[in-house]
């Protein structure tokens, strides 16, 4: 009875935190995609269960679509059975192939995720066309568009005197493939030949020279350490990376949810000529704050973007009504 009366509790004190129920559905919402694109099992079961006592609590409207990233995670386990048994048929899966599996994710469902370029090497491109056009096989109409930046490789590293067995990031990985075709690269030939910031790629190269893979021979120069010298050689490591949150961060997503605010301020400017902010205001809440994860977009953060339009020449701003530049409409 004691823990059935401090359960319901503390879910009131962390809606009371957030400030509203939609607020802390959305929280859940980031937490629980991190979840399941962190782990890259498949298994939802306890994550099922705590929806259920969640929709019990807020209903199922409120949770809907977790529901559906539920279900996502459940439908990508069908798929890449499917696809692996499609390859086998159609020999696909030749000698030298990276074996490959993926998360196949409702776009609309899902909180935005963190952005971030990456090429990857020809032989994984090569898997992930394979990997698509088995999709397409599957799904008729349907087709994949990849993130290829978040995800975890299971990669050996075979050096002179010691062999690391890793979990790593796509990053992590494709940095030190291409140290296979080249012995010494500087951060910006690797940074050009991965399409990837020089600063973000600095970091992934700081994992391996931590792990004793790469050394910085001079600076911004980067070649492997075939041999450890004045220190115990293992000749077997086992670990993991640090994981990453894939989920966008909120400033990430702040500017992209001013975005779409913007498509509507120019929808409404380009109808009605011209509007006040606080009319401007009152619709976009009517229309653009709606949904799984409303945008809590306050009158000033509002003033302030309209400001920025104002300064760049895209709106105008004449006895305190906004409109748009004639050559805009």
């Amino acid at each position: 009875m004691s823990s059935s009366r401090k359960a319901p509790d503390i879910i009131s004190m962390l809606v009371n935190v957030y400030g509203s129920t939609d607020l802390f559905v959305s929280e859940y919402r980031t937490l629980l995609a991190d979840r399941l694109l962190a782990s890259f099992n498949y298994d939802t079961e306890k994550e099922l269960r705590y929806l259920e006592l969640l929709k019990l609590r807020f209903g199922e409207s409120h949770l809907h679509f977790c529901e559906i990233m539920l279900k996502d995670v459940a439908d990508s386990r069908r798929i890449n059975s499917h696809i692996q048994v499609l390859g086998c048929s159609d020999n696909a899966n030749v000698s030298g192939t990276i074996p490959l599996t993926a998360m196949v994710l409702s776009a609309v469902f899902w909180p935005a995720f963190r952005d971030e370029k990456l090429k990857v090497p020809n032989e994984v491109q090569k898997a992930m066309d394979e990997y698509t056009k088995g999709f397409e096989a599957l799904k008729g109409m349907r087709t994949l568009r990849w993130k290829p930046h978040l995800g975890l490789v299971n990669i050996d590293v075979e050096l002179a005197d010691r062999t690391l067995s890793l979990s790593v990031t796509p990053a992590q990985a494709t940095a030190l493939m291409h140290f296979q075709d080249k012995e010494r690269w500087t951060l910006e030939e690797l940074s050009g030949v991965m399409q990837a910031p020089a600063g973000l790629l600095r970091r992934r190269l700081g994992f391996w020279i931590s792990q004793g893979v790469l050394k910085e021979e001079s600076t911004d120069t980067f070649v492997v350490v075939e041999k450890q010298k004045g220190q115990q050689r293992i000749s077997e490591v086992v670990m993991d990376a640090e994981v990453e949150s894939v989920m966008a961060s909120s400033q990430d997503q702040r500017e992209e949810e001013l975005q779409v605010f913007w498509s509507y301020i120019v929808g409404m400017l380009t109808n009605l000529e011209s509007l006040p902010l606080d009319r401007i205001h009152s619709m976009l809440r009517m229309f653009a704050m709606q949904g799984p994860s409303p945008s809590q977009c306050s009158v000033d953060d509002l003033r302030r973007f309209l400001d920025r339009k104002v300064k760049d020449q895209e709106l105008q701003f004449v006895n305190g009504f906004y409109r748009l530049p004639k050559s805009t409409r």
